[in-house]
C-alpha cells in the first residue's frame, strides 16, 4: 500500500472500521487528481456505502461505494473501477456547479437548497476524517 493509500485508509477507517476500506483507499490514492479530490471521495464513499464496495442502492439502480448510476456492474467488485468512474462524475458535477460541487452528482439542481446541504456534508465528512490523520 502507498503512503497516500494508507493515510487516506486510515481516514476511512475513522469513519468506518469495516467495509473495503484498503481497496477503495487504493483506489481513491492512484486516481484522485487531487487532494480536494481524495476529500470528496472519501466523504461520497462514506455516506453512499459506509465504505462497502458490493452495495446496491435505489431499487437497484445505483452500484457500489459511490452509488453510480448507468454504471457497469464491475463496479461492485473492482475498487479502481468504481472510484475511477465515480471521480470523472464527481469532477463533472463541479464543473457544472462549482457552487455546489456535488448538485449533480446527487442528482439535484444547481442552486438549490438540497444541493448545498449536500455538497457541504461531503466534503465536511471527508475532510474531518482527513484532518484526523494529516498533521
Amino acid at each position: 500500500m502507498s503512503p497516500d493509500a494508507a493515510i487516506i485508509a486510515m481516514a476511512m477507517r475513522s469513519l468506518a472500521p469495516t467495509g473495503d476500506v484498503d481497496a477503495l483507499a487504493a483506489a481513491i490514492a492512484a486516481e484522485a487528481h487531487t487532494w480536494d479530490e481524495v476529500t470528496w471521495a472519501v466523504g461520497v464513499a462514506f455516506r453512499e456505502s459506509s465504505n462497502r464496495l458490493g452495495v446496491v442502492g435505489d431499487q437497484g439502480r445505483a452500484l457500489c461505494a459511490m452509488q453510480l448510476h448507468a454504471a457497469p456492474r464491475e463496479v461492485l467488485t473492482d475498487a479502481r473501477l468504481c472510484v475511477r468512474i465515480g471521480l470523472a462524475r464527481l469532477r463533472a458535477s463541479a464543473a457544472l456547479c462549482p457552487a455546489q460541487p456535488l448538485a449533480a452528482y446527487a442528482g439535484a439542481r444547481c442552486g438549490s437548497a438540497l444541493a448545498g446541504r449536500i455538497s457541504r456534508d461531503r466534503w465536511r465528512v471527508g475532510s474531518r476524517a482527513l484532518g484526523r490523520v494529516l498533521p
